[in-house]
């Protein structure tokens, strides 16, 4: 009985914090006035169709022990179908000469794939590239939501849905035209990852998800501003990642990104 209360205190702890991930997640999904309306995609960039992708991402069934429905039910009891009912005004996946493919050498492992994604999507040269490029670009590296049944088209883009909510690397369409104007540089530097205490706290309990290849990953670095004659501005960056597997190809891609943090 002591095991089971350790236990059943451990998944309240943890719990709640992927429960908030996801239902902030869905109400994302509701239209917003600030959808995205950048110029489409430079020519040569690769374009995904908007059917569903044909490659789906592996998936297991966990044993149903208490644990497993206990954690099961709470994701469940979280789910708004009327949030799900309501597609993302977002941009299909794509990618984009500002936004390549990620390397095929750095999708197979959850470390390389968590630095990749983050140099590419923080290293912004603002006047060269459009949000719609970027949030098209996060779409083609989404990761479906395992935890609880979404339909399929709005679990496209989980991933992008979750970096147009605050806080967020990502400036809001206005932010972004005035950092063009101005011809600000992002660069991302000495990044360090590691496993999230938040994951490795929820797998103790003996949860196991569907998504062999999920994970959180802890992410932090120094994010460097750069503005023609201004002095560049130097930040400290924190955020935590959670993995899955890709939706539109083989190996990993991003769930959501979550505790966007600038010092």
């Amino acid at each position: 009985m002591g095991g089971w209360s350790s236990v059943r205190a451990k998944l309240l702890l943890t719990a709640p914090l992927l429960l908030v991930l996801i239902v902030v997640v869905l109400i994302a999904l509701r239209p917003s006035s600030d959808a995205p309306v950048g110029r489409a995609s430079r020519l040569g960039s690769a374009k995904a169709d908007t059917a569903l992708p044909s490659y789906h991402p592996l998936r297991v069934t966990p044993p149903q022990t208490a644990i497993e429905r206990t954690v099961d039910q709470a994701f469940a009891q979280e789910w708004s179908s009327e949030s799900a009912s309501t597609a993302a005004m977002l941009p299909e996946a794509a990618t984009s000469i500002a936004f390549p493919p990620i390397d095929a050498s750095d999708v197979q492992a959850p470390s390389t794939y968590a630095l990749a994604f983050t140099q590419e999507l923080l290293d912004v040269d603002f006047a060269t590239s459009t949000r719609k490029e970027l949030l098209a670009w996060a779409s083609y590296n989404n990761a479906p939501n395992s935890i609880v049944a979404i339909p399929a088209l709005i679990n496209l883009n989980v991933l992008p849905a979750s970096l147009t909510i605050s806080p967020t690397p990502v400036p809001t369409l206005t932010a972004w035209r005035g950092l063009a104007a101005t011809r600000t540089t992002w660069r991302v530097s000495g990044l360090v990852t590691s496993v999230s205490p938040i994951w490795t706290q929820l797998l103790v309990t003996g949860w196991q998800s569907v998504d062999p290849l999920m994970a959180m990953y802890d992410v932090s670095g120094t994010l460097t501003v750069t503005t023609p004659s201004e002095a560049p501005d130097v930040e400290s960056i924190f955020f935590v990642l959670t993995l899955g597997g890709a939706s539109w190809h083989a190996g990993y891609g991003a769930m959501a990104l979550n505790d966007w943090t600038v010092n």
